[in-house]
């Protein structure tokens, strides 16, 4: 059938006039060597010889057409055979060299058809159907031994000689190398199984779908098939030559090869492999090691718990830790004191794990980490990065940000020097976003916050929870530009998934901060003891967050005007400087340092300031906080804006004006626009006074705040009011859009179903709906929930 279809009379003719004496047919299987040897002889008048080695008989009139057995590595032509007057026409492979014939090539010349010669040419196709010169040409790659396949298409024919014939001639390894440049072509790689393809594949993959498609199934198939140890390990050393040890694991571990997977693991840096991988595929590899390895190979054990912390397993990488390291490893002094018996892989471990728990570290502690580095290499680059990038995440719980950003600095220096490792930069540019977010200087996080986003997509796999982690920052950086939606849009469709995953104490307080604070501002009239329950979801036990939650709520009952309820809060709180204490201290207030002492106190300054208490030295214990070092910039806007609140309840004008115009300009400078709406109960007084308001106008600076916190305050709540509802109105569809029953809102409220119904029946009159569902779908459409 194939010579009725191509005859090749062109190629044939080409061959029988041939001056060279020696004329090789070398190529892959494939490329049609037997069958135009076939041909050849047919126009000669000779037979071929097939054997491994011709004699005598074989040579006709001086003449030899010889196919070479694939099995032969180096066939042999016996010298005494050859005169000036023989020809030999030798079908052989790419692998296969022919001895004896040296001298006679070079005296009397050599001619090679090589695959690129044997493959079809345009003008053979055209004795073809058009469908059928299609698929031959630009499916199949013009490669001869697909010729039966014009007629009658068959993939399952076509795959079963691919498997069975043409990749017989690959090994192992070649097989394995073949799988990735099918997945991902190299064009600079000039491995030697690149010519047993055919050269149109070669020249273009994308071209030849269905070729690749096929290929790509029989190579799978091999894949599948590697059952002795030699061609496992040849296998698994493919895949780790190519940079993808998770697939040399995964071979070695579905063949129940454990010992030599953890010796891959091990080379490919262990637990850090896990910032070059996809999450999803180092899991699955990673957690099929036996209990057996994870007692035996420290590599392996912090491999699995690196996976755990990925997925925000804090309590059972405490187990699993406890288990095969000892208790003792739970305490970071033990593990890195200079005279620790632990290897110094577990201890760069309990450091990485010490940026997952909720504990600040003292100045001893500090000093401690610092002469455990003294054992590390100076070109261990990739360590010094994660030495810097614990002291950054330490630092900023420590709200020492000077110190923090010379920490990132350092951190980024040595991953630059370690070579390009886009993830684990992205985790710094994120940690700059949060502490220049948090100290409130939005302006420079913007900066990060570009880069951030810059590396991230250089990353090669995918990486889910990463840019889930960058939207948020993003979406702070909105709503400090005065644009809330993006940050109310996250809290309500990505929170949860996003405290799922791992996150470091820092950054799980700056989204406790910015989710309760939209919220706040979104839904005022909705807050309840539990408010923030959904927030709490998948957060670890060993996360210390309740006393700052416990302020978060409180101070959203303050800017409800919920006043004695958050009072009630925040009395609820444990610290050792108490109510009483904070009504009473003033220089403490200058001193205090941890983050929920801070916050806690400020809640309570929050509230004198508020209720006007007649406490004279109050503008003392606002100005006492205002320059203790550990107060971030962002709270100092709010406590000039405090002072200038208390001037104005006193009456002095000209203090409230110039401290107000203070911190308009200081807003401005600083791009952290948010805080303005978080304290507008406070504002919004000031800037009613005129004698206040035509003063600070004359700023430039001023006008560009205000102008900003009337974008930002533009909430649904107030587009609800301009609307003509009422608080109670606004409320009740509130708590209609969260999905409540009648009977639920009564009970979240404390009021009666009667008392519900009737507010209501008001809702419905006045935006002309007769029930729920029509209520929602105008709400809705309106923006006001």
């Amino acid at each position: 059938m194939t010579s009725e279809l191509l005859p090749r009379l062109l190629l044939r003719k080409r061959l029988a006039e041939e001056t060279a004496k020696t004329v090789y047919l070398h190529a892959p299987s494939g490329a049609g060597k037997t069958v135009l040897l076939k041909f050849l002889g047919e126009d000669l008048g000779a037979s071929i010889c097939t054997l491994p080695q011709p004699d005598e008989r074989h040579f006709q009139g001086n003449r030899l057409l010889w196919d070479v057995p694939p099995g032969l590595r180096a066939p042999h032509i016996p010298a005494h055979l050859l005169n000036e007057n023989t020809v030999l026409f030798i079908a052989c492979r790419p692998d296969q060299h022919v001895k004896g014939i040296a001298r006679h090539g070079l005296h009397y010349g050599v001619s090679i058809y090589d695959a690129d010669k044997l493959s079809f040419k345009p003008s053979e196709l055209e004795a073809l159907e058009p469908q059928q010169r299609h698929l031959i040409s630009q499916e199949l790659a013009s490669w001869p031994a697909f010729l039966v396949l014009a007629k009658e298409p068959n993939e399952q024919l076509c795959i079963d000689y691919l498997e069975q014939v043409f990749l017989a001639q690959f090994r192992a390894g070649e097989i394995v190398e073949l799988s990735i440049w099918l997945d991902n072509p190299n064009t600079e790689s000039r491995a030697y199984w690149h010519s047993l393809l055919p050269p149109a594949l070669m020249r273009d993959l994308n071209k030849h779908k269905f070729l690749r498609a096929l290929l790509k199934r029989a190579v799978q198939n091999k894949l599948n098939d590697f059952n002795s140890d030699e061609a496992l390990f040849e296998a698994a050393q493919a895949w780790e030559d190519s940079r993808q040890p998770l697939a040399a694991m995964r071979l070695l571990l579905d063949h129940q090869h454990e010992h030599h997977a953890a010796q891959i693991l091990k080379r490919a840096q262990g637990r850090e492999l896990i910032y070059d991988s996809d999450l999803e595929a180092f899991q699955d590899i990673i957690m099929r090691f036996s209990t057996q390895m994870l007692a035996e190979d420290e590599t392996v054990l912090f491999a699995v718990a690196r996976t755990l912390l990925k997925q925000g397993e804090l309590q059972r990488v405490r187990h699993l830790l406890m288990r095969y390291m000892g208790s003792d490893y739970l305490d970071p002094l033990k593990v890195l004191n200079a005279k620790s018996r632990y290897s110094f892989t577990a201890k760069t471990f309990r450091l990485t794990f010490m940026i997952s728990e909720d504990l600040t570290p003292s100045d001893t502690m500090i000093a401690g980490l610092g002469e455990f580095m003294a054992d590390y290499p100076m070109r261990a680059y990739s360590r010094w990065a994660g030495y810097y990038n614990s002291i950054l995440e330490f630092e900023v719980r420590r709200r020492n940000f000077r110190e923090a950003e010379a920490a990132a600095a350092r951190a980024l220096m040595y991953l630059k020097r370690s070579g390009d490792r886009p993830l684990l930069d992205f985790f710094i540019h994120l940690h700059q976003i949060v502490l220049r977010l948090m100290n409130g200087d939005a302006l420079l996080a913007r900066q990060a916050a570009t880069e951030a986003r810059s590396r991230l997509e250089q990353v090669t796999h995918p990486a889910p929870q990463e840019f889930r982690m960058l939207r948020l920052a993003e979406a702070c950086l909105a709503y400090e530009a005065g644009r809330p939606r993006d940050l109310l849009e996250f809290v309500n469709n990505e929170f949860e998934a996003f405290a799922a995953a791992e996150i470091w104490p820092s950054l799980m307080q700056f989204a406790l901060y910015y989710a309760s604070q939209i919220l706040a501002d979104n839904f005022p009239v909705a807050i309840r003891p539990g408010f923030l329950d959904h927030l709490w979801i998948h957060l670890s036990e060993g996360l210390q967050f309740n006393a700052m939650m416990e302020i978060r709520t409180a101070i959203a009952y303050q800017n409800a005007n919920r006043w004695q309820d958050a009072a009630l809060t925040l009395s609820a709180v444990r610290m050792p400087m108490g109510r009483t204490g904070v009504e009473s201290a003033i220089y403490e207030l200058s001193r205090i340092s941890r983050r929920d002492e801070i916050s806690f106190a400020m809640a309570w300054l929050r509230d004198a300031v508020h209720q006007w208490t007649p406490r004279s030295y109050l503008p003392k214990q606002l100005d006492a906080l205002l320059v203790n070092p550990k107060v971030t910039n962002r709270e100092k806007v709010a406590l000039q804006l405090w002072l200038s609140f208390a001037a104005f309840r006193r009456g002095d004008i000209a203090a409230a004006r110039a401290g107000l115009l203070s911190t308009l300009q200081t807003t401005k400078r600083l791009g952290c626009y948010g805080v303005l709406s978080e304290e507008r109960i406070f504002l919004s007084p000031l800037l009613k006074e005129k004698r206040i308001r035509s003063f600070i106008e004359t700023s430039p600076e001023a006008q560009t705040a205000l102008t900003v916190l009337t974008k930002a305050i533009d909430s649904p709540q107030a587009r609800a009011i301009q609307g003509g509802l009422s608080q109670r109105e606004i409320q009740m569809l509130q708590l209609l859009g969260s999905g409540m029953s009648n009977k639920r809102i009564a009970h979240t409220l404390s009021i009666s179903e009667v008392t519900v119904k009737f507010h209501l029946s008001n809702l419905y009159r006045k935006m002309g709906c007769r029930k729920r569902s029509e209520a929602l779908k105008s709400a809705l459409a309106l923006g006001w929930i």
